[in-house]
Parts: C-alpha cells; sequence; structure tokens
C-alpha cells in the first residue's frame, strides 16, 4: 500500500516507549519535543498548585495565637518557598533526565533497529512483523551477547519467508527452526515455538550455547546449531556456516570485533 511504502521511506528513526518501538520522524520528533516542553510547564504548574493548597489550609488550620503572632506568621511562607525551590528543581532535574535518556534511546534503537528492519524488509514487506522480529532480534542479542545481525542471518538462512508457523521435514519449527523438544528448556518464557518471540529466544540461546561448547568457533557452533552432524538430513550442510554469514550484513560484527568467536569467523574466511 502507498501508505506503507510512504513509512518505510521516510528518513526517521526509531525510539522505545512503554516497552513499544515507535517509529519517529521529523514532524513527530519536533510534536514530541514540543509534549516534552508542556510536560515540563504542566509538572511546574502541578507543583505550585499543590503548595499554594497546602499554605491555604495550613493558614486555616492555624490556631489563632499562631496568626497573631508576627514571627510565626512570617515563618511559613520562607519555609513553603524553600520548599517550593526544592521540588521545582527536582522537577526539572528529572525532567531533563528524562529528555536525555529518550534522545539516547532513540539513537541507539536507530543504529541497531533500522540495518534489521531493512534487511527483514527484503524478505517481506510486513513493515510491522519486520519491527517486532526486529525488536526480539535485538533483545535477545543483547542477552546472549551475539550481534542481532548474526541472528537475522540465521532466519534467513532457516527461514527466508519469515512464517511463524514453517516446519522442516524433521520437524523444526518457526524462524530460527527450532527442534521441537528444544521448547521449554532454555528459560524462555512460554513453550510455544511458533511464538516470534519464543521462538527467537530458544533459537537465541541454542547458538550461545553452541558458541560456549565450541570454545568460540563459530563455524562448528553453527554446524551444530543446525545439527549437521553426517550430512544425512540436509544436503551439504557443511556449507552451512558460509551461507549464514553469506547472508550476514556487511559490518555485521560492528562493536563485537574483539569477541573470540568473531576472530575465529574471520581467521577461516568467513566474515
Amino acid at each position: 500500500m502507498a501508505s506503507a511504502a510512504a513509512e518505510r521511506n521516510d528518513p526517521g528513526a526509531w525510539f522505545q516507549g512503554d516497552d513499544m518501538l515507535y517509529w519517529s520522524n521529523g514532524d513527530t520528533r519536533r510534536a514530541r519535543s514540543r509534549a516534552v516542553w508542556w510536560m515540563k510547564a504542566l509538572m511546574g504548574a502541578l507543583v505550585i498548585a499543590a503548595l499554594v493548597g497546602s499554605v491555604l489550609l495550613q493558614g486555616d488550620d492555624a490556631p489563632p495565637s499562631a496568626t497573631r503572632d508576627p514571627a510565626a506568621a512570617g515563618s511559613v511562607p520562607g519555609a513553603d518557598a524553600d520548599r517550593l525551590s526544592r521540588l521545582l528543581a527536582d522537577a526539572e532535574d528529572r525532567a531533563h533526565r528524562l529528555e536525555a535518556e529518550a534522545r539516547s534511546l532513540e539513537e541507539l534503537y536507530a543504529t541497531e533497529l533500522d540495518p534489521l528492519v531493512r534487511g527483514l524488509m527484503r524478505l517481506d514487506d510486513d513493515l510491522g512483523h519486520a519491527k517486532r522480529i526486529a525488536m526480539a532480534l535485538v533483545r535477545e542479542g543483547w542477552r546472549a551477547d551475539i550481534p542481532p545481525q548474526l541472528l537475522l542471518a540465521v532466519i534467513s538462512v532457516e527461514n527466508p519467508w519469515l512464517e511463524l508457523s514453517a516446519r522442516s521435514p524433521v520437524g523444526a519449527i518457526g524462524l530460527m527452526q527450532v527442534m521441537p523438544f528444544h521448547a521449554g528448556a532454555w528459560g524462555c518464557i512460554g513453550h510455544d515455538l511458533t511464538d516470534l518471540e519464543t521462538n527467537i529466544c530458544h533459537g537465541t540461546k541454542i547458538l550461545a550455547h553452541a558458541i560456549k561448547r565450541s570454545r568460540g568457533d563459530l563455524s562448528r557452533a553453527l554446524l551444530a546449531y543446525n545439527g549437521c552432524v553426517h550430512g544425512t538430513n540436509t544436503p551439504d550442510c557443511h556449507r552451512y556456516p558460509a551461507w549464514v554469514l553469506g547472508n550476514a550484513a556487511p559490518g555485521w560484527a560492528n562493536g563485537w570485533e574483539e569477541r573470540q568467536w568473531v576472530a575465529s569467523a574471520a581467521s577461516v574466511g568467513l566474515e
């Protein structure tokens, strides 16, 4: 559809909020800046209103002797003014920190997610599906200390149609073609391997385990992930590492080069 194409071509960025990923172009970023400004103004107004109400209530409840004592009467506004100043300073500091965190998240997710979504869109033009997969790849990749681009390369080989319910002739399921006996065995939430997040969680942890067992030999780890022992189930499965890394985007290991298993890929010409 035209609207979907326009959204895909929009040179915007991603940002995170309330556990959801949002697309932001220049107009929405300006709108969000205005919203942040109004949030600060509203926060300040609410603090002032609360303190004024508190002062008025204290005045109504004060004993007659206190209202007749000039020293006592003058002490209340001064104390409230100090309290108001502290609360306003704290509110402003919180607003600045929230704004800074929002900017950091926007930059971070733009860097991590944009390449993933673009890669996924080459396989399937469903933007919502691509966003959801990209979010899961980033989340599970960070947790397992595996580049999300490497996980995308595995999916590109295992299930280039991005079909959640896909089954191989030997029974492997979903995006990362996880065998059913793995379901629920890796500390992932859920057992349904046709669920997008559950499947990527299982697949990522299986690959991480294979990397650990191979002591950083990425070629061996990928062969183990594929289950390539004798090559009887998948013809030419010994070429699986080259297939995966051949599908990885250029610069897939950016920021991860110090990992031993990344170096092992380069040493055998798999980078």
